[in-house]
């Protein structure tokens, strides 16, 4: 781990006790596995912050989450904080202090006391008598020489012996490591969840094909009237976790059927699950009857899961509730829009503050009448910092072409915080340039 790359330490939350370095592209936090840093925490949105480099020192900005994020206790704003070693950023249920440059290094076991030297110890190994004369010198006698070497070439061999096969004899078999196994690939997925009565009924279904195409579908009527359909091909990554959620050995345990009776005539509860692992297919379906304990850990995991991948978590608030919260993203949205001039990152926030704000909305229905102005406005907002985008591109390029680095880094400065988000590709383009202008600046290259 390079000493001059920063670190942050993850004291609380689902990764606590892990320990990541900040790359000079920047490390975006949040649920979606797209993240640099995934973290699988409700509270914390899709994209929650962001942690960047500039100039050398670390810096965190809020990426327009739902719950915020606090430096200190301290809840930050538009504008982004300079961080330094000892710091403590809190995100949804997360917690992350600054790692000091000069991190405290495990220390390795006291050396053993070194053995005495021969000159310090005297060894009677019983070869000889003590009262035996010796030559003149006071050298031992001959015949006692002899057989102390050969004693001694005895013990020596004895431990190359002991140290070359641990002391066993040729017939004893050695250990040797077994190679883990790779779990079997995940094959395809399908789980349905019912809770229905007389009055209404709540499906969620999900499946997986042999693609990595995950589909979610949710149904809430009349209650809510819901109809939620969301597709999204996961990622590498992804299906590495899905997998390994999936490959619980408790899972595999269970019986294929589970039945009961309702708690309440004319109700209904069922699971059903059914997952294809290489070559082996294991389904289990529970009806009105408790769900075991190995399969509810599962089945959480899995509907944690779908909402991170897919953002449908929403789905968890009432009509009311996600309504209210998209207005209140829409009025954050409205700010940073009539201050759009006044900093570069201004019209990227707002245009954050409004998918977050559609997004709330989008499994609500009847939809509520500011719907249509607020999807104008978030287009209007789009168009707006893609144009200034271009225009700050151009200036930006045209430094370049003349190999005016001065001017060309500066512009370019100008177009990364104008897209702060290190996953957009716009972004990736510009720090790029800027750091190739860097170097050459450092170097005198024209």
């Amino acid at each position: 781990m390079s000493k001059s790359t920063p670190c942050i330490q993850v004291t609380k939350g689902p990764l606590a006790g892990q320990r990541f370095e900040v790359p000079s592209t920047g490390l975006r936090m949040g649920r979606s596995s797209s993240c640099e840093l995934s973290v699988q925490d409700p509270a914390l949105s899709r994209n929650h912050c962001l942690f960047e480099l500039r100039d050398g020192a670390l810096w965190v900005t809020d990426l327009v989450s739902a719950n915020g994020t606090t430096v200190n206790g301290a809840l930050l704003g538009a504008d982004s904080v300079q961080l330094k070693p000892g710091d403590v950023v809190e995100a949804g249920d997360t917690s992350i202090t600054i790692a000091a440059d000069d991190a405290a290094v495990v220390p390795s076991a006291a050396p053993a006391p070194a053995a005495p030297s021969a000159a310090e110890t005297k060894v009677d190994l019983g070869l000889g008598r003590k009262d035996e004369p010796a030559h003149a010198g006071g050298k031992p006698a001959p015949m006692r020489f002899v057989i102390w070497a050969v004693a001694l070439l005895a013990v020596a061999g004895a431990a190359v012996v002991i140290l070359s096969d641990g002391g066993k004899s040729k017939d004893e078999p050695v250990a040797k490591p077994v190679p883990a196994k790779a779990p079997a690939k995940l094959l395809a997925v399908s789980f349905e969840k019912v809770e229905a009565d007389k009055e209404s009924v709540y499906r969620y279904a999900l499946s997986m094909d042999q693609a990595g195409v995950m589909t979610v579908e949710i149904d809430d009527v009349p209650k809510e009237n819901r109809h939620v359909r969301k597709t999204t091909k996961l990622s590498s990554n992804a299906v590495e976790r899905l997998t390994a959620i999936l490959s619980a050995p408790e899972l595999f345990k269970l019986s294929p059927e589970y039945a009961g009776v309702p708690l309440v005539a004319g109700t209904l509860k069922s699971f059903s699950l059914t997952v294809v692992r290489g070559d082996k297919v294991f389904s289990t379906t529970i009806e009105n009857a408790p769900e075991p304990g190995e399969f509810r850990t599962v089945r959480e995991q899995l509907e944690t899961f779908s909402k991170n991948e897919l953002g449908i978590w929403a789905i968890q608030f009432s009509a009311e509730k996600l309504v209210e919260m998209s207005a209140e993203l829409r009025r954050e949205g409205d700010a940073k829009w009539e201050e759009r001039d006044v900093q570069y990152g201004n019209i990227a926030a707002a245009l954050a503050a409004y998918n977050e704000a559609v997004f709330y909305l989008d499994t609500v229905n009847p939809k509520p009448e500011t719907y249509g102005a607020l999807v104008n406005r978030q287009k209007e907002v789009e168009a707006e910092l893609d144009k200034r985008y271009r225009d700050q591109r151009f200036r930006a390029d045209r430094a370049i072409n003349l190999a005016d680095w001065r001017t060309a880094e500066q512009e370019l400065r100008v177009l990364c915080q104008m897209v702060p988000d290190a996953k957009d590709p716009r972004h990736a383009e510009a720090a790029g340039k800027l750091l190739d202008v860097e170097n050459r600046m450092k170097k005198g290259l024209k």
